[in-house]
């Protein structure tokens, strides 16, 4: 089998994908990323059972990862500090970064940075392709891994921009100065954390339901005094509130596309469902995406429509119930019981 495939966006799902592919025979691979160096922001992100069944899948060995094991989450009344309840669900928390640069490193010489496609044309036997710099190429298959703004997604298949899920997010880490080795959330959803770093820090969350943008201007010390009278765990990362570390904003946003496949042409990742990250799943989805196409896009004698046809088949609802679970996780916080959300996909842990 001979087949060019291209893919659009250096991410996690591209890189993953990149990964996968590679080891075919006769498959030849380029990976073109818009920015001119390979970089991602190095919050912590989960990873379950099934995500790492997908790298290894993949040919890749997840075990070499510097991870953080969780298999518990208590929750605290935001009012009496009380804890209400116990969520058993269980995973790994890594870099994100760090995990981009492990994927990276097998397939790096199969990228080109600072590059973005112009046009992309299926004319029915192969997709032709012209480059920001001038060069052009034809591909028997072209994979839009181009994340949450994804051009494919857009230009190519005129598919939906992303929407707002009606809350923001602030991340932050701060040290586990009390050697906590439990993880821990308010019960209404609105302030959790994880522990990283080997257990040496604490990962923090603070999401903000309401318009876009809200709260957006508030240092980490002022929001901190919505949670002030917190003890126990949770005291302890309010006290690292206070000393301003650095921290993330973003507002929530997810993409709903009906259309995964055109002919020659595909959507993976967060370009083709970009989720809250309220029940931690995004990143691990993006990576079932890239196993499933490594496996159809190198069977023998299965034409590429027909691969493509059958991974969106597959993917699309799978991660459309995950995506739906994550909107409504999202819209439960700030009510009693919305923690209990967060690791609700009792179906998806293993």
């Amino acid at each position: 089998m001979s087949r060019r495939i291209l893919i659009i966006g250096a991410g996690l799902t591209g890189l993953a994908l990149a990964n996968g592919l590679r080891r075919a025979e006769g498959v030849e691979v380029t990976v073109v990323e818009q920015a001119p160096v390979i970089t991602e922001a190095g919050w912590a992100i989960a990873l379950t059972g099934r995500h790492f069944d997908a790298l290894r899948q993949l040919g890749l060995t997840p075990e070499e990862l510097a991870a953080d094991p969780f298999d518990r989450m208590v929750m605290f009344d935001p009012d009496t500090s009380a804890p209400v309840g116990v969520d058993a669900r269980s995973g790994m928390i890594m870099s994100r970064s760090e995990l981009q640069r492990w994927l990276w490193r097998p397939v790096g010489d199969l990228v080109r940075t600072g590059i973005t496609p112009i046009t992309a044309h299926d004319n029915g036997s192969r997709v032709e392709v012209t480059f920001s710099d001038g060069a052009g190429g034809e591909f028997d298959a072209v994979i839009g891994a181009d994340g949450i703004n994804s051009w494919t997604r857009r230009t190519v298949l005129g598919g939906p921009d992303f929407s707002y899920a009606d809350s923001a997010v602030v991340r932050f880490k701060v040290p586990n100065t009390e050697g906590l080795d439990v993880v821990g959330s308010t019960s209404d959803g609105r302030l959790g954390y994880f522990l990283v770093d080997g257990g040496r820090a604490m990962h923090g969350m603070v999401f903000l339901p309401g318009v876009a943008d809200n709260h957006r201007g508030r240092s980490l010390t002022e929001l901190a005094e919505d949670f002030r009278g917190l003890r126990g765990p949770l005291r302890s990362l309010v006290d690292g509130m206070l000393t301003e570390p650095d921290s993330f904003y973003a507002n929530i946003n997810q993409v709903v596309a009906d259309e995964w496949a055109r002919g020659r042409i595909a959507l993976a990742g967060d370009a083709a469902h970009a989720m809250s990250p309220r029940l931690g799943q995004g990143a691990g989805v993006g990576l079932e995406d890239a196993a499933l196409l490594a496996d159809l896009l190198t069977l023998p004698d299965l034409p590429v429509e027909a691969a493509l046809t059958g991974y969106a088949t597959i993917r699309r609802p799978l991660a459309r119930h995950v995506q739906q679970r994550s909107h409504e996780a999202t819209q439960r916080v700030g009510q009693r019981g919305a923690a209990l959300g967060f690791g609700a996909l009792a179906e998806l842990r293993s």
